[in-house]
């Protein structure tokens, strides 16, 4: 029964549903395709496609530094059943695209991910400044232990300083897991001692901030200031 719930769960969302069948019509699929062809940011692709793997759909391997996403051999009849009623719903599906970063233009770049336990203040504030301020790295955040949401106030400095994405949202590690980073960034204690194995080996450094959860606004303009001197410099002389 947790089988079959699991199973149905990780179909029960329109996206998921697109994603499988894209894959289903395109054979094997690199993650940065589904990327640019559903104009997704990788993060919440990575997520869904850990459900679909997890519901038992999906099998990945990886080459070099990419992760290459094709449906599970063999599919048992249950879910070969799913993949033949997916094929006739009406859905979007967009049409596999190659024309934009795709996989040469987007490995070029450096990918820095930024760790804290709750992943709505510090992380959040370090993977907005990374991504504004230092050209040719794409930087991402997750919690060991995510609230969910993303402070308000870090949101408003954030805004404040031209910096913020409606992209950056609260999320777990395994919502990234499958992401080839350059470096790995802590940011608390509690990250850091906690810092999980990877699939492949990446430098991992430590660069702690005080939380100003719980504080006033001011805690937040002093939060981004700091990050925005230190955390940058480490980054730089660490993806050198």
């Amino acid at each position: 029964m947790d089988i079959f719930l699991k199973t149905i769960g990780s179909i029960n969302d329109e996206t998921r549903l697109k994603i499988l069948r894209f894959i289903n019509e395109n054979g094997e699929v690199c993650v940065c395709d589904i990327e640019n062809s559903f104009e997704m940011i990788q993060s919440r692709i990575s997520r869904h496609l850990k459900i679909l793997k997890d519901g038992g759909f999906l099998k990945v391997s990886r080459r070099g530094r990419w992760a290459y996403y094709s449906i599970r051999t063999p599919l048992d009849k249950f879910r070969l059943n799913v993949l033949e009623e997916i094929s006739y719903l009406d859905l979007d599906i967009p049409t596999l695209s190659k024309e934009k970063e795709g996989c040469k233009m987007t490995g070029n770049g450096k990918k820095v991910l930024i760790m804290c336990t709750g992943n709505s203040c510090r992380s959040i504030i370090g993977e907005a400044l990374i991504n504004k301020e230092l050209d040719g790295v794409k930087a991402y955040s997750c919690g060991m232990k995510p609230i969910g949401k993303v402070n308000p106030n870090a949101k408003k400095i954030l805004e404040q300083k031209d910096a913020w994405d409606d992209a950056y949202f609260s999320k777990h590690l395994d919502d990234v897991i499958d992401i080839d980073f350059d470096l790995v960034v802590t940011v608390c204690g509690n990250a850091d001692q906690a810092c999980p194995t990877f699939p492949k080996p990446v430098k991992r450094i430590h660069v702690g901030f005080e939380d100003p959860d719980g504080h006033g606004f001011d805690a937040f303009e002093e939060a981004y200031t700091l990050i925005q001197d230190r955390l940058l410099k480490e980054v730089t002389e660490n993806l050198k």
